[in-house]
């Protein structure tokens, strides 16, 4: 047993249902995660510190006007490559997002594989066939929306329930646009995420899938916190204006 991990999950804090206040912030794990030492908690780390990274470049980006945009240094190189003002012109800008999230995702995989994670893998091609398949049912996909996941890990990805469920939901608060509604369509996601993990995972088991079965339920938890009643009744209002 390695004793790096043992330490870990035996001392970070257990996680709480959603909504409630956490214990701990992903960067504080992650700083934890850096104490034991070793390359592969190092790798583990940076993969998903990088997430916060990408979502700020890409805010940046898309509200900059062209020729003011500053390339993200920060970021892993398969990253930062992307972020070229010709090849989001030339993709479109929804397109070329899509592009970013789904090379962040395949960046965690590929950690994943090397630190010997048989879970993270099989997150990135399940999260990410799932945020396809969103997108194209929310009609802001303009290409492989109708994709499984990460090609190396495409198998037997079943969204078909989830996605019905989602939909149900959506429709019936006027397709998105009744905040109670949207806030119980995204609970649903939340769920169907964390089941995954659940599923994907053994309890006590100390290995490399149970801490990043934590670090990806923590991740998802701080997500929750990052959402803002105030800021939905806006863009709500925003959409039933158009």
């Amino acid at each position: 047993m390695d004793n790096r991990r043992h330490y870990l999950l035996t001392f970070l804090p257990p996680l709480p249902d959603p909504g409630e206040p956490l214990p701990i912030t992903l960067p504080e794990a992650l700083a934890r995660l850096r104490q034991q030492g070793g390359r592969d908690l190092e790798q583990l780390a940076r993969a998903l510190e990088a997430e916060a990274d990408v979502r700020d470049s890409l805010d940046e980006w898309v509200l900059s006007p062209p020729g003011s945009r500053a390339v993200p240094a920060a970021l892993p190189t398969p990253l930062v490559e992307l972020f070229d003002e010709g090849r989001m012109a030339a993709a479109g800008e929804e397109t070329w997002i899509e592009a970013v999230w789904r090379a962040w995702f395949e960046l965690v995989a590929g950690v994943g594989r090397d630190i010997g994670s048989r879970l993270i893998p099989r997150w990135a091609a399940w999260e990410l066939a799932l945020r396809l398949r969103l997108a194209g049912v929310r009609g802001l996909s303009r290409g492989g929306a109708s994709a499984g996941g990460l090609p190396e890990e495409r198998e037997e990805i079943d969204l078909d329930g989830i996605l019905a469920a989602w939909d149900a939901v959506r429709e019936r608060g006027r397709g998105g646009l009744d905040l109670a509604a949207a806030m119980e369509a995204e609970k649903l996601l939340e769920r169907a995420r964390l089941e995954f993990l659940a599923r994907e995972s053994s309890p006590y088991s100390f290995s490399m899938d149970e801490l990043a079965s934590y670090l990806l339920r923590l991740r998802l938890l701080e997500r929750r916190r990052r959402l803002d009643p105030a800021r939905g009744r806006e863009l709500l209002r925003e959409a039933a204006a158009l």
